[in-house]
C-alpha cells in the first residue's frame, strides 16, 4: 500500500469483475499421495517431443496441488456432484463392479441396453 495524503491507497491490480486471472491446463491426474495432514495431487501434461515404451505421448509432471484433509473432502463432494450431472446427461457410463472395461481401441464394451449385466 501507498501513502496518498494520509489515506493508504490500495496497488493491488485490478482484474476486473473476475478475479482469477490464472487458468492451467492438464491433460490428467498423476498421482495423489497422503502425508503430514495433506492430500497432494500431481498433474500431467503429455509431452510434445518424448515417447513412452509403448511409442505413446510421454506423461510429464506439471502442477502439483496440496490440500489440506478438509479441503480435499470438500473438493471430492464437489466433484462427486459434477459426475451426476454428467451421469445423468448421458454424457458418462457409471463405472463400477461388473462395469465393461474399454477394448483395445478406447470402446465402451458395456452392453447396447446400457446394462453392464447379462440379466437385463
Amino acid at each position: 500500500m501507498a501513502a496518498d495524503g494520509g489515506r493508504m491507497a490500495a496497488t493491488t491490480p485490478d482484474h476486473g469483475a473476475n478475479p482469477m486471472s490464472e487458468e492451467v491446463f492438464a491433460d490428467g491426474i498423476l498421482g495423489v499421495g497422503f502425508g503430514k495432514g495433506a492430500v497432494r495431487i500431481d498433474f500431467f501434461a503429455l509431452s510434445a517431443d518424448a515417447a513412452d515404451a509403448k511409442g505413446q505421448p510421454a506423461k510429464e509432471r506439471r502442477q502439483r496441488i496440496v490440500m489440506t484433509t478438509e479441503g480435499f473432502i470438500e473438493a471430492y463432494a464437489m466433484l462427486s456432484g459434477v459426475m451426476e450431472k454428467l451421469q445423468a446427461q448421458g454424457l458418462v457410463r457409471r463405472q463400477g463392479p461388473g462395469a465393461a472395461a474399454p477394448d483395445k481401441d478406447g470402446k465402451d464394451q458395456t452392453p447396447a441396453s446400457g446394462s453392464p449385466s447379462p440379466n437385463f
